[in-house]
């Protein structure tokens, strides 16, 4: 089927809100960890892969439209060796992924840098690898005094409203800060040491979100404003763009659009419980297991959407032709919401996501069939009968 029959055989009108049915909601996965962690290979064949724990409690590697197939190819693991042919950088990732007990999008985010920026997979990767740590070393330092700076404004009283953040690195302004939270801590019966070391502990946790002041954003917060400028930016392609493309681009920006308003209401509890800080140390234990709970959520729902800002953003800016198949690749890897995320009425708008960009997704590897042979295929197919 060519892709202009597959936007034919849908509708470009967005449908109205309904329930998607039992047999619909099966191309939908149930849960964040059935979708698995994006995991950054460069090989060509592994391009948006993603690892996940099986029911059987195994690792497994999820490959989506392999060879032009309108699903996603599930085998274990660790036979990947056994059935592709690995890059030196996919080598090193695949090591460190075996020996993961908890796959979390934070984890291997964190195996995937410290791979690249060894250099194994070119320059490119290692500088944006170096350039990312750096700036999140460095909001994550700077939040930390923004946090503790914050709380003196809501906690400290009069005496130290006039008092400025950087005030916090020299040792004057610390011995300032301590008296400051004295009246807090005897009002609560909390030692001051306890809420210095609760709120040094409380800047840690937020720092994937940060606060939403210059210097102190973290790589979350960025990501998640990011995602409204790409659908934006989406958008704004397709107004000349011929029907298929525009349609596969609008349904890139709805994507985007929906997971943004997400993750944006993430964002937006942090910032609460940001601007509540006597509530987090009075209420210590459950305020550190909410927000938790929330940051853990918020790297779920933007797992695997760097990778297509990204790719869209080192387009070429002339090559229309060139930009198309980006968005063709974009459109069938885009990362899709689970049941478990979404409402009754989201469920069909994100079904309808699913079926285009599964079709989308095997007319795109069917391009690039050559780099995958009859001989991979009996591989595929073996390992797929013995993980069964």
């Amino acid at each position: 089927m060519t892709k202009q029959k597959i936007v034919k055989s849908v509708s470009h009108k967005t449908p109205e809100p309904q329930k998607a049915s039992e047999d619909a909601l099966a191309c939908l996965p149930v849960s964040f960890a059935t979708r698995g962690v994006r995991t950054p290979f460069t090989t060509k064949t592994l391009r948006y892969a993603r690892v996940a724990i099986g029911k059987s409690g195994r690792s497994m590697i999820m490959l989506p439209g392999l060879a032009g197939g309108l699903g996603t190819y599930e085998l274990p693991l660790d036979t990947l060796r056994d059935v592709f042919d690995l890059s030196v950088h996919d080598r090193m990732l695949f090591d460190r992924l075996l020996e993961l007990e908890n796959i979390r999008p934070g984890t291997v985010l964190e195996h995937a840098r410290a791979v690249a920026v060894t250099g194994v997979g070119g320059v490119e990767l290692a500088r944006t690898a170096i350039e990312r740590d750096a700036y999140e070393k460095s909001s994550r330092e700077l939040g930390q005094l923004a946090v503790l700076h914050q709380a003196l404004l809501q906690l400290g009283g009069s005496a130290v409203q006039d008092m400025q953040r950087e005030e916090l690195m020299t040792m004057e302004g610390q011995v300032r800060a301590r008296k400051a939270l004295n009246r807090f801590a005897s009002e609560h019966k909390v030692a001051n040491d306890t809420i210095i070391d609760s709120l040094g502990e409380w800047s840690k946790m937020i720092a994937p979100v940060g606060l939403e002041l210059d210097g102190c954003q973290g790589a979350l917060r960025v990501l998640t404003r990011s995602l409204r400028k790409f659908a934006t930016d989406i958008e704004e392609w397709a107004n000349s763009e011929q029907s298929d493309f525009r349609f596969m681009a609008g349904r890139v920006s709805s994507a985007t659009k929906a997971t943004y308003k997400h993750a944006l209401l993430c964002v937006e509890e942090v910032d609460s419980w940001n601007g509540e800080l006597g509530k987090v140390l009075t209420d210590w234990e459950g305020a550190k297991q909410n927000i938790g709970k929330t940051i853990e959520k918020l790297w779920w729902l933007l797992d695997g959407w760097q990778e297509m800002i990204d790719l869209w953003q080192r387009r070429p800016v002339t090559d229309r032709a060139k930009q198309r198949e980006i968005i063709e690749e974009v459109a069938s890897f885009t990362p899709v919401l689970p049941i478990e995320e979404i409402t009754k009425d989201e469920q069909q708008f994100w079904v309808d996501i699913r079926v285009n960009q599964m079709l989308w997704a095997g007319e795109l590897r069917k391009l690039g069939s050559g780099e995958i042979d009859a001989d991979m295929v009996d591989r595929l197919e073996r390992f797929r009968r013995q993980s069964a």
